[in-house]
């Protein structure tokens, strides 16, 4: 169920019922959300409110990570985001995520439109491999230079000056 309140918020909420055999009831999470006046929309906090036993408890954290998407795209993520929920009684819940969509404006037919991905764009790897490389090349840089500064001696020896003679032990 997606509601926009005016313009520039909105929130999602989406109603799970029953979770597992434990005592959560009614599940429900929501997601809130804000715009910008030049067509972009993220994530900005995210709410959970269930029936634990007699007790209703809400709790919620920010929920940064969708940022900065256009109006005319999704947001899609693959790898698994776990975001723990923290309530006013010291009440935890970490909720995972994982092959999540989320379109929070400009939804059209029920389907989701072309997504940004939440993957990076150079993996560890690669940053590792740029990290290196920028290193060795220092350091040739300045084994170079090191090498370039090495100058030769103002005198020589010549044929009327004292032979230089190094002693050596058997």
């Amino acid at each position: 169920k997606h509601v926009v309140s005016t313009q520039s918020t909105g929130t999602m909420e989406i109603s799970f019922g029953n979770v597992d055999d434990k005592k959560i009831k009614d599940l429900k999470l929501s997601i809130d959300f804000t715009s910008t006046d030049t067509g972009y929309w993220s994530s900005k906090k995210m709410t959970a409110s269930y029936q634990n036993g007699d007790d209703d408890l809400t709790l919620s954290a920010d929920f940064l990570t969708a940022s900065m998407i256009s109006k005319g795209f999704s947001f899609a993520c693959s790898p698994a985001l776990v975001t723990s929920l923290k309530g006013s009684d010291n009440t935890t819940l970490g909720i995972k995520m994982q092959n999540y969509q989320l379109q929070a404006y400009n939804v059209i037919d029920s389907s989701f439109a072309e997504s940004m991905q939440c993957v990076n764009w150079i993996s560890k790897g690669a940053w590792m491999g740029v990290t290196t490389g920028l290193l060795m090349v220092v350091v040739l840089v300045l084994s170079v230079m090191m090498l370039m500064s090495v100058s030769t001696p103002d005198r020589f020896e010549s044929s009327k000056s004292k032979c230089l003679i190094i002693p050596h032990e058997h």
